[in-house]
């Protein structure tokens, strides 16, 4: 028996065996794979035909698995894996994504129970890294040529007569109004309407329209977003595993895809744009037989983004290249959340047609053939501005109108930097990592062990369990793990037998001052607690600031060192205590080897 808490046993077995199970993907190793996707609508032959192709060139397959998402395909080794994604390229229709990717071997049962092994980094799994600027200025711009049309349909429909409306800056706009009399009254009224601008009245009735620079900070922050977003749904679309999209300080966006090695086609995919469609819903339409594959003539089925059906006409009334903005905002009258979209000139008239047509029908948005939304036209909108509710709450609203804005044509996006890492690279940063990992468990364990004997191999065992837990935080978050992460472990496990190497020459002074083997013990892991605590704690607050105002690599050693600071606390105390407690069970204890 032991003196130690059975609690206390409880926790460490709550800590430890999650522990194991969660890291234990990362020692299977990985398989070379060809995923097949198809987007909706397209019809991929029988996967017993795929695989008839792949053995009747030849190709060796190990496994294949199937989901709703597709078909995957596993292969003993590279030269496989790119030899089928020729060949399925060949014979798949056009439209059908074949995408390389590599596949963890862990267990069925590992995978059931959410086991996944650690993201590796670009500079240990290889790909291509680029960073864009996105011409912010151009977007502001970009907006007051847009409202200069709609200022125009505005003044007419208010019967405000002008002469001309002209851009005379990058941020500014003059309209020339009839007379004084009548500029004040549409001072009054584009004021009223375009909150964004400040109106002045100039002399010979003249209106200088400027944005204001809350205004014109938010649309920048705004284009920002909007890039990212049509960036990660172009790659998602197109299958880049685990790619890394970051905004990087006020204009540029890092973008990491692990796995690809041209760069050309990494540009294709960024700059290419999200496409936002317009279609009427069809409320007359069964839903049951529809989900049957029984639709009424001109219709199709749809899915929403939470998986909601819905059958709309196939014909596309409007589409997203007439959509100049989307924001988001909460309705004065109702408290709802709502978004605010404005269209260009020739959309204006377009949606202006189409909802007085169909006011009371339902209008679906679509966002990559998802329907992000299908509101109700309540009346005719003939201004270019309208107004979607239903949103649950503002936050849904504003994920809804920066999926809507990318629908729109993003900002210019320039390439600031780009570089490719070879996988060669990085299997050697791999094998070096890993090695470093080692040598430096080795020489720790080889130390310890010789010099605190029994002790020593306890602590051994703690820094174990530590570099486990460590593993398993980061596979159950889904983090990345780079080389300088693989730094981050190797300097944890030096920091980590220190909290016990305190407490072991804690132990060994209260022995030499005559105090019993339990009394030392106890005292030991008491005394030096605050030390491992003061100690760990300026550890953690010198990698929260790293990781608060590093980027890139720098977020990857902090975001390791701040994990492994809060289980190598649990390690060296709670554990090594417990392991202490058990060898030494209730007996008499006259000498301490340590």
């Amino acid at each position: 028996m032991t003196r130690y808490p059975w609690w206390k046993y409880l926790i460490i077995l709550v800590v430890v065996l999650p522990s194991l199970f969660y890291a234990l993907p990362n020692f299977y190793g990985w398989h070379s794979a060809v995923e097949v996707r198809a987007p909706a609508g397209t019809l991929l032959p029988p996967l017993a035909t795929q695989q008839g192709w792949l053995q009747a060139a030849g190709i060796p397959v190990t496994r294949v698995s199937s989901g709703e998402k597709g078909s995957t395909f596993f292969f003993p080794n590279n030269d496989a894996q790119g030899l089928a994604e020729t060949l399925l390229q060949n014979k798949l229709p056009a439209n059908a994504q074949v995408i390389l990717s590599q596949m963890s071997a862990e267990p069925d049962w590992l995978r059931s129970i959410g086991g996944k092994p650690v993201n590796l980094g670009l500079d240990l799994r290889g790909g291509v890294y680029l960073l864009l600027r996105v011409d912010t200025d151009a977007v502001i711009k970009h907006a007051l040529q847009q409202d200069s049309s709609s200022l125009r349909t505005f003044l007419r429909h208010r019967n405000l007569q002008y002469l001309a409306v002209n851009m005379t800056g990058p941020q500014n706009l003059s309209i020339e109004m009839e007379n004084p009399t009548v500029a004040a009254q549409a001072q009054k009224a584009i004021a009223g309407r375009y909150p964004d601008y400040a109106v002045v009245l100039q002399p010979n009735a003249v209106l200088k329209i400027s944005i204001t620079p809350d205004a014109a900070s938010k649309m920048k922050d705004d284009a920002l977003q909007q890039a990212i977003v049509v960036i990660r749904n172009r790659i998602d679309e197109l299958g880049v595993s685990e790619p890394v999209i970051q905004r990087q300080g006020a204009d540029h966006i890092a973008v990491q895809l692990p796995g690809v090695q041209d760069t050309q086609r990494a540009k294709s995919i960024i700059g290419s744009t999200a496409q936002l469609e317009f279609k009427m819903v069809d409320d007359q339409a069964n839903m049951a037989e529809a989900l049957k594959g029984q639709l009424p003539a001109g219709t199709a089925l749809f899915y929403g983004v939470h998986g909601a059906p819905y059958v709309l006409y196939t014909n596309t009334v409007l589409t997203g290249r007439y959509l100049s903005n989307a924001s988001a905002g909460v309705d004065n009258n109702s408290g709802q959340a709502i978004v605010n979209v404005s269209f260009n000139n020739e959309g204006t008239r377009i949606f202006g047609d189409l909802t007085t047509k169909n006011v009371g029908k339902r209008m679906a948005i679509l966002l990559d053939n998802k329907v992000v939304t299908a509101p109700v036209i309540r009346e005719a909108i003939t201004e270019g501005r309208a107004q979607i509710t239903g949103f649950s709450d503002l936050k849904d609203a504003s994920n809804a109108a920066i999926e809507l804005r990318a629908g729109a044509l993003p900002a210019p996006v320039h390439i600031s930097e780009e570089r490719t890492v070879g996988p060669t690279l990085g299997q050697d940063s791999i094998h070096d990592g890993v090695m470093a990992v080692v040598f430096g468990m080795a020489f720790v364990v080889l130390f310890m062990t010789l010099y605190y004997r029994a002790f020593g191999l306890i602590a051994d065992v703690a820094i174990l369990v530590n570099i486990l837990a460590i593993l398993a935080v980061l596979s159950i978050m889904g983090g990345t793990l780079t080389l300088p992460g693989i730094a981050g472990i190797v300097l944890k496990i030096g920091l980590a037998v220190d909290a016990n190497v305190l407490v072991f020459e804690r132990i060994r002074e209260e022995l030499r001052l005559g105090m019993s083997t339990r009394a030392a013990i106890d005292a030991g892991f008491k005394k030096a607690f605050a030390t491992i605590v003061d100690s760990n704690i300026t550890v953690l607050i010198a990698a929260l600031v790293l990781f608060q105002f590093g980027t890139g690599a720098i977020k990857g050693f902090a975001l390791v060192l701040t994990i492994g600071v809060i289980t190598s606390m649990f390690t060296a105390t709670m554990m090594s205590r417990g392991i202490i407690e058990l060898a030494l069970g209730k007996r008499r204890v006259q000498k301490l080897y340590i």
